[in-house]
């Protein structure tokens, strides 16, 4: 696993924010793990309350779409325990999940305005790495989280460890939290609208260094109150 510096080739999600002073001090690195499931609740309740997440998860629904036999959003909206909710367990729906949900919560970060440093994955978190610093275009890293072959995980503390390498000081795991930890409770209870408590779902996300204010950041620049969004009918 290498850690590749993101340097000017990202593209922000909706309208760039200036970072916020403090947040983000000593620089962030960003960790695209593979070994997690995309659970219904979480996506539902992102993509409900902020328009960067759903305009990104969109987008990459289109490029995945295709490839699918039924589209991505039926899968992720479904029911926590609905017939369609199990379409996640497959290899194909889960790794077309896993790649949507890191994009989109990637660039709802930057849309805050949060400064990443470098970023590093494994499986199809190395797609999504590869994806949001311009190296693979959508397209392409679309068709491979598809047709990729399954990948023993590595170790995460490894990764973060390799992340450290780059000067970061903190390292955030974007995706879904692992099961059983706080965060993965937290993500369990958010609701659409529920900002306080997404936020501190996304806090649990962090795995090491000095705390980011996600209060303040999300707060710091905000045009207005969160615009409030069902799931897409498909």
């Amino acid at each position: 696993m290498t850690a590749v510096p993101t340097g000017t080739a990202l593209r922000p999600a909706g309208r760039q924010r200036p970072p916020v002073p403090g947040s983000v001090e000593g620089g962030t690195a960003v960790l695209f793990p593979r070994a997690r499931r995309v659970r219904p609740g979480m996506a539902r309740a992102l993509y409900g309350t902020f328009p960067a997440f759903r305009g990104e998860f969109d987008t990459v629904c289109r490029a995945l779409d295709p490839r699918l036999s039924l589209p991505l959003a039926v899968a992720v909206f479904a029911p926590e325990r609905g017939v369609d909710s199990r379409l996640l367990h497959r290899m194909d729906f889960g790794r077309a999940a896993l790649f949507a949900y890191q994009v989109a919560l990637y660039r709802t970060w930057q849309d805050w305005g949060l400064r990443i440093a470098a970023v590093a994955g494994d499986g199809v978190g190395a797609l999504t790495a590869a994806h949001v610093t311009g190296r693979l275009d959508l397209r392409t890293a679309a068709r491979r989280a598809l047709t990729g072959r399954r990948t023993r995980g590595r170790d995460e503390a490894r990764a973060v460890r390799v992340l450290r390498t780059t000067g970061s000081r903190r390292v955030l795991a974007c995706g879904p939290a692992a099961e059983g930890t706080l965060a993965a409770g937290a993500e369990g209870c958010a609701v659409v609208g529920d900002v306080p408590g997404l936020l501190t779902a996304v806090a649990g996300l962090q795995l090491c260094g000095p705390r980011i204010d996600w209060d303040g950041l999300w707060h710091s620049g905000r045009p207005g109150p969160a615009v409030a969004a069902s799931a897409p009918r498909r």
